[in-house]
């Protein structure tokens, strides 16, 4: 069951983690191997034929050769769990039939707010079938998909929590069956159907599947004008969160009537801003302006513009005074024209965070973003990413867990729980390594992944592959500048210092093209030794608004500045606690 951890012997199996532990510690092991050791656990002492076990993890129609795959996944099993294919104490091989867990398991459940989380039914509303007969309306029917999803996140209560659209979207078109989808994500209800949008009206067709027996339990055709397609995407939350039971709040929110043109726009504005690289950003920036000029009080619209111009200074090198004024102003005008919305309070806390330093206000926003929206993954991720940067550690991995269970393929959550783990210590360097790969599975090209790599392999000593790690970073981000200070950190500490210089001054020339946030300078800087260099440059990003300052209580490349009056002077001015 979701939510719950697995233990045998010395080992515990976290499905919210999707992570295998002994005596703790995460232990390496691929992805389809650890998902056959979930299917035989969760089935302890009984047979798992090869053709069930083949389906669970592979899917129907998957061409593989089923024999050589299973045996394959089991020795991988074996090898982490030290087993014998002899002597058996875990996994058991019935020849010619399947194979059978041995292991004496238990079960434990996560305590406090995460315990309430993950012991809630769990709905997954699948991409829905774009029906328009046009490629280009790809766009509508997963923009379509989002707003069901938020909106059923709006109207249910802890009692029912919702996939958010990035775990989702994986299965689009795909050939697996509703069972296991199910199983991969932990859903106990799914919904399927499609989108036809034709001559001004939008059609909608929905179902509501139980997942444990794949009874249909549910079924609709939503069929309006196209102004009224915010008002489909409400009745369906509510016929949904019916079908299942769940008490309703926010149940009385009215619905406003759309331009169906400005719905379009907001919806590529939205297509846009899911590629997270500046170009992209910009373009959904221009659509959200678009929206905006046509229906003001459209909030999310306003949603949408803040959290884009708040994430250009943190993943684009965008001059902060530059972008977090109108980041603040959108997210207000989100909040004024409707208050009950979710997203408007968390873009608020990202704008307290990153550029005002309000811990407590932004603190404050999150808890009322997910009293409108506990279904929200990113209002979870943001209260944690705050209580990381802290230095509250156990909460922030529990509210990251919470995030997680939410959205468990989702390239940033796990790569920010791998961060939060790094803010711990060296003692979690293990765990935060095996998220991160796992995001490179769920993205191989995810810069910001490849970005913490490098940093937990430099503080590990392992320069070289830093070295590698934060190449790959400036390749797949488009030259972000970051990745080039990481570099030259583990340039500097492995001795190469005058490659080390040459990264340092490539950052200077670029300043007369670009701003280029100072602390990248200081980074390099403390590598080489040059803490009054060092100093200075975060002088100017305090001076800068640099959003990176909020690392400087948890990030352990700054400790050799941290006995420095100016230093403890910055943090007294960023409103952070003494180290």
């Amino acid at each position: 069951m979701p939510g719950k951890v697995l233990q045998f012997g010395r080992f515990e199996l976290d499905r919210d983690n999707f992570e295998l532990r002994r005596d703790g510690k995460a232990i390496k092991i691929e992805k389809s191997p650890l998902e056959l050791l979930l299917v035989l656990a969760e089935r302890s002492g009984k047979l798992v034929t090869q053709e069930e076990a083949t389906e669970l993890v592979w899917g129907k129609d998957v061409h593989i050769e089923a024999g050589s795959a299973l045996y394959t996944a089991v020795r991988k099993i074996r090898h982490a769990l030290g087993d014998s294919a002899r002597k058996p104490r875990y996994i058991e091989t019935v020849a010619r039939k399947g194979y059978r867990f041995l292991g004496k398991r238990k079960e434990s459940v996560p305590t406090s707010s995460h315990r309430e989380e993950s012991q809630r039914p769990m709905l997954a509303v699948l991409p829905l079938e774009n029906l328009s007969r046009d490629e280009e309306q790809e766009y509508f029917s997963d923009g379509v998909t989002e707003e069901i999803i938020t909106e059923l996140g709006r109207l249910s209560t802890r009692e029912l929590g919702v996939f958010a659209r990035t775990s989702v979207m994986r299965y689009k078109r795909t050939r697996k069956s509703i069972r296991v989808i199910g199983r991969e994500l932990g859903a106990n209800y799914v919904i399927e159907g499609s989108v036809r949008r034709d001559a001004g009206r939008v059609r909608i067709a929905v179902q509501l599947i139980r997942v444990d027996d794949q009874t249909h339990l549910w079924a609709e055709v939503f069929d309006r004008p196209g102004r009224e397609v915010l008002r489909i995407q409400t009745e369906v939350a509510q016929a949904v969160a019916q079908a299942i039971r769940v008490r309703l709040v926010n149940a009385a929110r009215p619905t406003q009537e759309v331009d169906p043109e400005a719905y379009d726009l907001y919806l590529r504005g939205r297509f846009f801003q899911a590629k997270t690289i500046e170009p992209a950003m910009r373009k959904a920036i221009e659509y959200f302006q678009q929206v905006l000029q046509r229906q003001q009080e459209f909030a999310l619209a306003w949603v949408g513009l803040a959290e884009c111009y708040v994430r250009l200074p943190i993943t684009s090198d965008v001059r902060p005074c530059e972008a977090f004024p109108h980041a603040e102003k959108a997210a207000e005008r989100a909040i004024a024209a409707d208050p009950h919305l979710a997203e408007g309070y968390a873009a608020r806390s990202a704008v307290r965070f990153w550029h005002a330093w309000d811990w407590e206000g932004a603190e404050r926003d999150t808890r009322e973003a997910l009293a409108r929206n506990p279904s929200s993954a990113m209002a979870h991720l943001w209260r944690a990413h705050l209580l990381s940067n802290l230095g509250r550690h156990e909460e922030a991995l529990a509210a990251v867990a919470c995030a997680k269970q939410l959205d468990p393929f989702s390239r940033i959550i796990n790569t920010l729980h791998g961060q939060f783990h790094y803010h711990v210590g060296p003692q979690r360097y293990q765990e935060a390594e095996a998220l991160l790969r796992f995001a490179l599975q769920v993205d191989p090209h995810f810069w910001v992944a490849h970005i913490h790599l490098s940093k937990i392999w430099g503080m590990s000593g392992k320069y070289k592959a830093a070295v590698q790690a934060a190449q790959k970073a400036y390749r797949y981000s488009h030259g972000n500048t970051e990745s080039t200070a990481v570099e030259g950190w583990s340039l500097a500490m492995s001795g190469r210092r005058s490659e080390a210089r040459e990264k340092l001054k490539a950052l200077k020339l670029l300043c007369k093209k670009k701003f280029v946030p100072p602390l990248h300078r200081a980074l390099i800087l403390v590598g080489a030794g040059d803490y009054r260099g060092a100093l200075d440059e975060l002088e100017e990003a305090m001076a800068e608004r640099d959003v990176r300052l909020t690392f400087l209580l948890v990030e352990p490349r700054w400790n050799p500045l941290r006995e420095e009056t100016r230093f403890q002077k910055i943090m007294s001015r960023l409103n952070l606690p003494p180290t």
